[in-house]
C-alpha cells in the first residue's frame, strides 16, 4: 500500500467504539483512511482484582472483527507492549496468531513493531514478512529520535526482518508531547529526521501524535474548547520543512489518548459529553454523570447543532446521529456509542482538513 498526502492515519486501540466508527465511515472516507491499529492490553476486572479475560479470549475475536469491520482495506496492526510476548493457548505468539488468521481471507494488513521490539517479536515479524510479502512497519518513538545511531538501528532491524527499506513503512509516533511553540518543535523534529538515512526510500512515512487530554475531568462543565495542537503543529511543520525533505502523512489518535485505560467504574462516574472536532479545536459540551442522566445527551446535541461549525446531518454517520439526537428522534444510547459517533465525525473532519490543505500537503 502506498499512501498519498491527502490520506489519513487514525491511531486506534481497537475497542468497540473505535472499530464501529471505522465501519460506519462513508465509502469515500474509507478510501482515504489507513488505520494504525493496536491490539490493546487485557482489561482489568477491579471487582475480582484480576484480568477480565485470558490472552486467548482477548485476542482471538480480533481476526473476525477486523474482517467484519474493515475487511480487505489496508491497515497496520501492532500489539500492546504488555501482551506482545505472551503466548496464545496453542503456543503461537500474538503477531503470528493474528496474521495467520488474517491471511485466511487475504487481508491487506501490515505488521508494525517498535524499534525496541524483543528478539522473539522480531523473529515472528520476519516470518510474517517472508510469508505475506507485504513488508513491515517500524514505529519510532520520540525518545528514539534522540539516539545518535538511529539510522543504524533502523537498518539493522530491516535486515533482521529480511525486508528492503522500500518495503518498510516508517511511523514516527510522537505520543502526546508539548507541541508549543510550533516553530521550535518543528525545528527539533526536522533536525532529528535528518538522522534517518534515505527518508525517501521508505514505502510510507507517517507522523502520528495527539493533543487530546488523557482525561476530561479538568474540562469545565457546559461549553469548553481544547486546541488541536497536533493538527496546527502539523501545518506549521509542513511550512517549515525544507523542499528537499519528504512530507509525512498525517496521523493522530482521534479523540482518545493513546495511553488511556478503562477505569474502575464502581468508583468513577463518567460525565455525559460530546467531543466535536472543528478545524482548530475540539468543542466539548459536558454535563453530569452519564449513568445518572443519559437524557442529557439530547440537550448536548441540541446545543451543538446550533453552532456555526456543526457540519450537518449528511456530513458523517456521527453527525447524522447527533442531528437525530438533538430532535429526540433517537435515544441517548450509551457512552461506547458516543465514542463511536465522535470518532466517526473526527475521522471525516480530518480528511476534510487534509483536502483543504491542498497543495501544501
Amino acid at each position: 500500500m502506498i499512501l498519498t498526502n491527502d490520506m489519513y492515519v487514525p491511531g486506534l486501540r481497537w475497542r468497540q467504539g473505535e472499530y464501529q466508527a471505522l465501519m460506519r465511515l462513508h465509502a469515500d472516507a474509507k478510501l482515504r483512511t489507513v488505520p494504525f491499529i493496536t491490539i490493546p492490553d487485557v482489561e482489568f476486572d477491579f471487582e475480582i482484582w484480576a484480568p477480565k479475560k485470558s490472552v486467548q479470549q482477548h485476542v482471538h475475536p480480533f481476526i473476525a472483527r477486523y474482517k467484519a469491520k474493515w475487511g480487505k482495506r489496508p491497515g497496520w496492526i501492532s500489539v500492546h507492549k504488555n501482551i506482545v510476548e505472551k503466548p496464545m493457548d496453542d503456543g503461537r505468539d500474538i503477531l503470528t496468531y493474528v496474521f495467520d488468521g488474517l491471511r485466511a481471507f487475504e487481508a491487506n494488513a501490515v505488521p508494525a513493531i517498535p524499534l525496541s521490539a524483543a528478539p522473539g517479536t522480531i523473529n515472528s515479524l520476519a516470518q510474517i514478512v517472508k510469508r505475506d510479502t507485504q513488508g513491515a512497519a517500524f514505529v519510532i518513538q520520540l525518545e528514539d529520535l534522540m539516539k545518535p545511531n538511529l539510522a543504524a538501528v533502523i537498518r539493522n532491524l530491516a535486515k533482521a526482518v529480511r525486508a528492503e527499506i522500500d518495503e518498510v513503512d516508517l511511523i514516527v509516533d510522537l505520543g502526546a508531547p508539548n507541541f508549543e511553540p510550533y516553530p521550535t518543535f518543528s525545528g527539533a523534529l526536522i533536525a532529528s529526521l535528518g538522522k534517518v538515512d534515505s527518508l525517501n526510500s521508505f514505502r510510507n512515512f507517517v507522523v502520528l501524535g495527539t493533543a487530546i487530554p488523557y482525561s476530561f475531568k479538568d474540562v469545565a462543565k457546559g461549553h469548553d474548547a481544547i486546541v488541536r495542537h497536533d493538527w496546527l503543529f502539523y501545518k506549521t511543520f509542513l511550512e517549515n520543512l525544507p523542499d528537499a525533505v519528504r512530507r509525512p502523512v498525517f496521523g493522530d489518535y482521534t479523540i482518545v489518548h493513546p495511553d488511556f485505560v478503562p477505569l474502575d467504574m464502581r468508583k468513577i462516574k463518567s460525565a455525559g459529553k460530546v467531543v466535536y472536532t472543528t478545524p482548530d479545536f475540539w468543542w466539548v459540551r459536558k454535563g453530569g454523570a452519564f449513568r445518572d442522566n443519559p437524557e442529557q445527551m439530547h440537550d448536548h446535541c441540541s446545543a451543538l447543532v446550533k453552532q456555526d461549525f456543526f457540519c450537518g446531518a449528511d456530513y458523517s454517520n456521527g453527525d447524522e446521529y447527533i442531528a437525530q439526537c438533538a430532535k429526540r428522534e433517537v435515544g441517548p444510547s450509551n457512552q461506547t456509542r458516543w465514542k463511536d459517533i465522535t470518532i466517526n465525525h473526527h475521522i471525516t473532519r480530518v480528511l476534510d482538513d487534509l483536502s483543504r490543505l491542498g497543495g501544501v500537503a
